[in-house]
């Protein structure tokens, strides 16, 4: 494996937080070097330098800009990832958006780090399941979901919503996969119909939050803390720009919004760290 050199790190360091918001921290040159070794051999470059050169300037169309990001992007996810996170989503989200969509005719969710998508599924199984609990199974359909991703590989696997045994594995109850998945060849498929619900679409939370409307729930969980101080100020300034009032934001369990917005409330629901727009 090529080694980096201390000013190419600078360069590729540099690269990385400008286009996806990864910040990376000294000593972590071996992240560089284990995660865009096979690019730099497909690529015929001969040290990073030439990898850095070739993304800046020979790349018109950003393809080889998505492959560094997608390289360096941590696509780590699971099944109600969170024990407590899920108690309250099941026990007091979902009836709310349940509740949200009968009054008003919608409700908006936004998963904006959704990986290959098992947050976003996990959380349509729930309103499933909750809106027939009730009688009412087309309830479920006006709760609107968003999901979005930087990386290119991680919304492919979640457009397709097929997961091999390792994936199916991490944290999914049997029951759900009896009720919510098929078997073909390899993988298991997800609920066709039910896959519909959630809209996937690639989004670099760098850029300007423009969307159609405010959002009753935002999960942004475990993104944050590959990004700097100044940046998770300015992506929690912007969430709380697009959440209506009451409307509640979900970080992961070792994410805190303390120090970094003053807009929202902080309270707990067993354990679980709850932001409420103000």
């Amino acid at each position: 494996m090529l080694k980096i050199t201390e000013p190419e790190y600078v360069l590729m360091k540099k690269y990385i937080e400008e286009h996806c918001g990864i910040y990376l921290e000294r000593d972590k040159e071996y992240l560089i070097e284990s995660r865009l070794s096979d690019l730099l051999s497909e690529t015929g470059c001969k040290s990073f330098q030439e990898l850095h050169l070739k993304a800046r300037m020979q790349d018109p169309a950003g393809e080889l800009r998505d492959r560094i990001v997608d390289a360096m992007t941590t696509n780590e996810t699971s099944w109600f990832r969170d024990k407590n996170a899920w108690d309250y989503l099941t026990e007091v989200t979902v009836p709310d958006l349940l509740h949200r969509s009968s009054e008003t005719g919608k409700a908006r969710v936004w998963s904006a780090a959704a990986s290959s998508g098992q947050e976003a599924y996990s959380l349509v199984m729930l309103l499933d399941e909750a809106a027939k609990e009730r009688g009412l199974p087309s309830l479920s359909e006006r709760v609107e979901i968003l999901g979005t991703d930087i990386s290119s590989s991680a919304l492919s696997s979640a457009i397709a919503a097929q997961y091999d045994t390792i994936a199916m594995n991490r944290g999914l109850p049997q029951e759900k996969k009896t009720n919510y998945f098929s078997k073909a060849g390899k993988f298991w498929l997800f609920d066709q119909e039910l896959k519909k619900r959630v809209r996937f679409e690639k989004f670099n939370l760098q850029d300007d939050f423009i969307f159609a409307d405010f959002f009753d729930l935002i999960l942004c969980r475990y993104v944050s803390i590959y990004f700097s101080e100044t940046f998770k100020r300015e992506l929690f300034s912007k969430i709380a720009g697009i959440l209506k009032p009451g409307g509640v934001l979900l970080l992961g369990a070792t994410e805190s919004l303390r120090e970094f917005s003053d807009d929202f409330e902080i309270s707990y629901y067993k354990g679980a760290v709850i932001n409420t727009k103000k």
